[in-house]
């Protein structure tokens, strides 16, 4: 996933021209709370109040969080922070984090419906640290908090709002548009292990690609006959997104769309079928 983001982050724009269970706070007859269960996939949208008008003031935060009692982890392979800025409806992508790469780890600590983040990006004497306090949501898919950076990686310190969204499964069939005017129908299938696999037929040959999901950004590569090899990732449109960038090349962006990157430039947008 790693390699997929670098490739494409430097294109323009976009735009131009899961599940979850119930509330899990009950005392159990007595005592603390239990906490919020909230292991899964999450996609975190982050927006600066202290620098509104830096070169990125969003980003968004791909996790895939695992639980233990109190405790909430995701690993530098299955956390990514992706820096990105708005201009009009067009969406652009930084080249890369603070620390230079996209690569980040999580751990949390949930109390009942409340939970303390720290995200460290980069490593070493190179880091950049941000600490985050939250509410967990009664059916606990959804997180709503403020963050905090005393900056590092060349980076001014920086604080803001957070919105984290759980992602369910992607799996389901999408209609695939992009501004090039290529159109195709695709098929996509999770698996437990957040594996992809898509599939589908373009000018009357089929073809597969395979690749992974991270919270809300999912990779795609292989062969399509008759267009060639392709690179693809794209971002989910949670609630949040889609508030943000309310359509993409004239089409009004739904919650489960994605949009789409492909290393070759293009630009394109998935619709939930």
């Amino acid at each position: 996933m790693k390699n997929a983001l670098a490739a494409v982050a430097l294109l323009c724009c976009v735009g131009c021209g899961g599940g979850g269970g119930g509330s899990s706070t009950s005392t159990g007859g007595g005592g603390n709370p239990s906490p919020a269960s909230i292991g899964g996939k999450w996609q975190i949208i982050a927006t600066s109040t202290q620098n509104p008008g830096a070169n990125f003031p969003y980003a968004g935060i791909e996790a895939i969080l695992s639980q233990t009692d109190t405790s909430v982890s995701a690993g530098n392979q299955a956390a990514l922070v992706i820096p990105f800025y708005l201009q009009g409806t067009s969406y652009y992508i930084a080249s890369g984090d603070a620390c230079g790469d996209y690569l980040a780890t999580i751990s949390g600590t949930i109390s009942s419906s409340n939970i303390t983040i720290t995200l460290t990006e980069g490593s070493g004497a190179n880091t950049y640290v941000v600490n985050a306090t939250g509410t967990i949501s009664n059916n606990n898919t959804k997180i709503a908090g403020t963050y905090s950076a005393p900056g590092g990686c060349g980076v001014a310190a920086d604080s803001g709002t957070f919105v984290g969204t759980l992602i369910p499964s992607v799996s389901g069939n999408y209609n695939v548009t992009f501004g090039t005017g290529t159109n195709f129908g695709l098929s996509l299938t999770e698996d437990s292990n957040h594996n992809l696999t898509a599939s589908g037929t373009y000018q009357g040959s089929s073809y597969t690609l395979t690749g992974e999901t991270v919270g809300g950004a999912i990779e795609l590569q292989g062969t399509i006959p008759g267009y060639g090899s392709i690179q693809y990732v794209g971002f989910y449109f949670d609630s949040t997104l889609v508030s943000l960038v309310p359509t993409v090349g004239g089409i009004s962006t739904r919650t489960g769309d994605f949009i789409i990157f492909g290393s070759d430039g293009s630009v394109g947008f998935a619709s939930k079928q």
